[in-house]
């Protein structure tokens, strides 16, 4: 459960975090995702890679050095971009093969580099990611809707001449077009059909997967295996692993389960992604690969009914995705929810409440049932350069105010979790009727943590009645200490603290301590106590 949200993408202030450095230690962080971190890097003229060339940020050493300095390994999303010396080559598939291989060896050599400097600077693990929700970059071309209202008002009298809206899409190069390998060229940008062959790929466009997501996932984990491969090299990191991603998808793709024109089921692009990477026989199967440890994803908001319904829930999804896997006998593969939180809306409170804290509790407990088996938390924090203060409103483990950097409480939820240790154990009494309601324990030799929940997607702040008994607890007959933490409306919640800052800190709050008796069978019951939408931990210690 923990290895769900102990990543999340680096902190854009690097230059005053030595305040995070107590959050990231609290919750046992263990990954920084730097996205973007390769957006400069290139060859020379002799083919030799450079992190940075001349007049560019070093930005991918100097996140690569930050995370490693700070306990980190890494997470690194990769060929967003194309490097500035391809751009006179037009996109990636019109390249001629001289350029395609060079184009290899930059991937080689930009491996290396992450893997060597990160290893060289103590991290444990590298996992690299290809790419970053290419199902929905480069979504319309540039001025896309001017176009369509120019369209609307001409009707059938519009003509190519006489249209003064110029459609376009960005440049390629840094910070460019996203959807770089696929020649534009030849699609028609005005022709928004995308089951058809016209039209520039849209969201759900299959095509985005042979011609654009698929040959850099090739290409991506053909380096990986590499640099894997390398004896000499890996020989100096004995212990240190190396892991493989894709295709990162934003997970709008997961309603595209039905063909509109045909009214059938058809495989979504995450499907037909893992079709191309491991069946030969599968159209596109030529992309077949070795080296990809994760099918990964991105998810927020109604895990439980999801975007458009059950076909869209967390459960549905990570089950269709895992049996795709097995059927085409690589069901090794695990699933990596490498972007989440509790909702990409940012004009809600969500993600600095304890609505989020509660998403946050029953969210992990699902992607456990669901055996999602990694996770990267959006990130850390939610200032951007050297802003005294942040976008409160983003997804992120703590929010910087006036310089002072306050934790969220789906923080303090993660906090709870890290608090746990020992074993997961099977939690019963839960009623099936009130699904509002859920728990997560677990137990060592000196302790035992329960986490319970009350969170439903209509956010209802309906006080719950609830009782803890544990039972079978290893120091049977003794005197335990009893601490119990609390996130709902008034306590641990930064928005509370916000609109009256005489509410306790938004830091997750203590609100009892007290010792009991255990019985000579193990078993231990804790007082009734009353839960709104939020999240409640006892902790009990020997």
């Amino acid at each position: 459960m923990k290895s769900i949200f102990q990543g999340a993408h680096a902190p854009h202030d690097f230059a005053s975090l030595a305040p995070i450095g107590p959050i990231l230690a609290d919750l046992k962080m263990k990954r920084m995702r730097i996205l973007h971190a390769d957006v400069y890097s290139d060859l020379d003229v002799a083919g030799n890679f450079m992190p940075s060339p001349p007049g560019t940020w070093d930005n991918l050493t100097s996140q690569i050095d930050w995370a490693v300095q700070n306990g980190l390994s890494l997470h690194v999303p990769l060929a967003l971009h194309m490097p500035a010396s391809f751009v006179a080559y037009g996109p990636g598939e019109t390249w001629p093969q001289a350029i395609v291989d060079r184009y290899k060896s930059y991937a080689r050599q930009l491996v290396r580099y992450v893997v060597k400097r990160a290893f060289d600077g103590g991290a444990a693990s590298v996992t690299f990611e290809v790419s970053n929700e290419l199902d929905v970059a480069d979504e319309t071309p540039l001025h896309y809707q001017d176009w369509l209202a120019w369209f609307a008002q001409c009707g059938t009298s519009c003509s190519a001449v006489a249209n003064p809206v110029v459609l376009g899409y960005l440049p390629l190069g840094p910070w460019g077009r996203a959807l770089w390998w696929i020649d534009p060229a030849t699609y028609d940008l005005a022709y928004p059909e995308i089951w058809g062959t016209g039209g520039y790929p849209f969201p759900g466009d299959p095509r985005r997967l042979t011609r654009n997501i698929a040959p850099m996932q090739k290409i991506y984990c053909d380096a990986v295996a590499d640099v894997l491969a390398d004896q000499p090299l890996m020989s100096n990191y004995p212990g240190r692993t190396i892991a493989v991603a894709g295709p990162a998808f934003a997970g709008n793709s997961f309603r595209s389960a039905e063909d509109p024109a045909t009214r059938t089921e058809r495989p979504t692009l995450e499907e037909q992604f893992i079709a191309q990477m491991f069946d030969p026989n599968a159209a596109g199967g030529q992309f077949n690969v070795s080296a990809l440890n994760y099918v990964s994803f991105h998810y927020y908001g109604d895990f439980r009914n999801g975007w458009d319904g059950p076909t869209t829930s967390l459960r549905y999804v990570a089950t269709r995705l895992r049996e795709k896997l097995a059927a085409v006998g690589r069901g090794e593969v695990n699933l990596f929810v490498s972007e989440w939180g509790p909702r990409a809306d940012e004009t809600t409170d969500i993600n600095y409440s304890h609505k989020g804290a509660a998403w946050a509790a029953a969210f992990l407990a699902e992607a456990v049932a669901s055996k999602i088996a990694l996770g990267s938390y959006l990130q850390y924090t939610d200032a951007v350069g050297q802003a005294a203060t942040g976008s409160i409103a983003i997804a992120s483990l703590v929010h910087k105010l006036d310089g002072v950097y306050h934790p969220k409480p789906p923080a303090n939820v993660f906090q709870m979790v890290a608090m746990m240790s020992g074993a997961r154990r099977p939690v019963s009494g839960l009623s099936e009727s009130n699904p509002d309601i859920g728990a997560i324990a677990s137990s060592d030799a000196n302790s035992a943590g329960v986490l319970v929940f009350n969170y439903n997607p209509d956010f209802n702040d309906t006080a719950q009645d609830f009782t803890v008994e544990l039972r079978r607890l290893p120091f049977a007959g003794r005197e335990v200490t009893i601490e119990r933490y609390l996130i709902d409306a008034r306590t641990s919640n930064l928005q509370a603290f916000l609109a009256l800052p005489s509410h306790p800190p938004p830091d997750l709050q203590r609100v009892e301590r007290f010792t009991a008796q255990v019985d000579s069978m193990g078993v231990l019951t804790l007082p009734p106590r009353t839960l709104g939408l939020g999240v409640s931990f006892w902790r009990v210690t020997d």
